[in-house]
């Protein structure tokens, strides 16, 4: 049994993480437990339903409120902590690998593996995007969402497409952006908007409408003279929403990142913004590519997406 028992990073991150522990056991006939999902979990109707948060879900389970499942994760935490059980701690000195790390032979096939570290963090499982394209159906099975919100989405992308030809989601990541890797990725709404205008170029013969989500209140005179529309302004609604568009841009981030894995979608990460677009700019996750740079200290270490 494989025990994902630290936190790595937000909802995007989580979520690459557990797939990527999805795509394993299955391949390796392990089960998989997360307490660190605790405050996602009530978003999806796998893990709503379960608070073990076990893949494959269990035939019998049983939901949590916010108190059980916290109590839950601190739980494994200690056990994870008190030497008494198998803990696998994987540094973030160089990209994750099943196959060529030595993780496999730590194993212990009848006991319990605990995991710490950002095994899986942004770009560090690159190698392992054909996993996850294969086993690809069930892990999205797994994380749909809860109804309500499955509603919501397809409420606001039929309300869309029935006036558009091309919808394009666009995730305007500012707010932690401002410091995360000193900024390396924060954009302006102008710089957005030149991005976009270049993406709209790409179809000059048909109507393209923008789906706008971002973690920070734009000012709508920014986007005036697009045919736009803003997001529902709700972590999960915004990401699947996104998943449903033609094409996803957004600065290099775990969120649209599962939104591309999870719809299927082309996904153009955006490194320059004075970059002329072109279609071949959008890749599907299994096309993820990149230069991984180090750095002693771990908060500075960073992908750089090349494709």
């Amino acid at each position: 049994m494989l025990v994902i028992s630290a936190k790595s990073g937000q909802l995007g991150n989580r979520l690459l993480l557990f797939a990527n522990f999805i795509a394993f056991a299955r391949e390796n006939k392990y089960t998989v437990l997360n307490p660190a999902f605790e405050e996602y979990a009530e978003f999806f109707q796998s893990t709503a339903k379960d608070f073990l948060c076990c893949y494959p879900a269990p035939l019998l389970s049983m939901p949590g409120n916010k108190k059980i499942r916290q109590y839950y994760y601190n739980f494994n935490r200690s056990l994870a902590e008190s030497g008494r059980f198998n803990t696998i701690d994987i540094k973030r000195d160089k990209p994750f690998n099943w196959s060529r790390s030595n993780i496999v032979e730590q194993l212990k096939p009848k006991s319990l593996n605990f995991f710490k570290g950002w095994l899986f963090r942004d770009g560090w499982f690159v190698d392992e995007t054909a996993n996850l394209r294969k086993h690809g159906d069930a892990i999205r099975a797994y994380f749909q969402p809860l109804k309500k919100y499955q509603e919501n989405i397809a409420k606001l992308i039929s309300s869309i497409r029935n006036g558009t030809d091309i919808l394009i989601g666009v995730h305007i990541r500012q707010g932690d952006y401002r410091q995360h890797q000193d900024g390396r990725y924060f954009y302006q709404a102008e710089q957005y908007l030149k991005v976009m205008e270049s993406a709209r170029s790409l179809f000059p013969h048909k109507k393209v409408t923008f789906l706008i989500c971002s973690n920070e209140k734009q000012d709508a005179d920014s986007f005036q003279h697009l045919s736009y529309v803003y997001g529902n302004n709700h972590i999960i609604e915004d990401m699947y929403a996104l998943a449903e568009c033609d094409y996803i841009i957004g600065p290099p981030s775990s969120y649209t990142m599962w939104a591309s894995f999870y719809g299927e979608r082309p996904l153009y990460m955006i490194r320059d913004v004075n970059k002329a677009l072109e279609l071949k700019d959008f890749v599907h996750y299994y096309q993820w590519q990149g230069v991984f740079h180090y750095n002693d200290d771990w908060s500075k270490s960073f992908w750089e997406w090349t494709h």
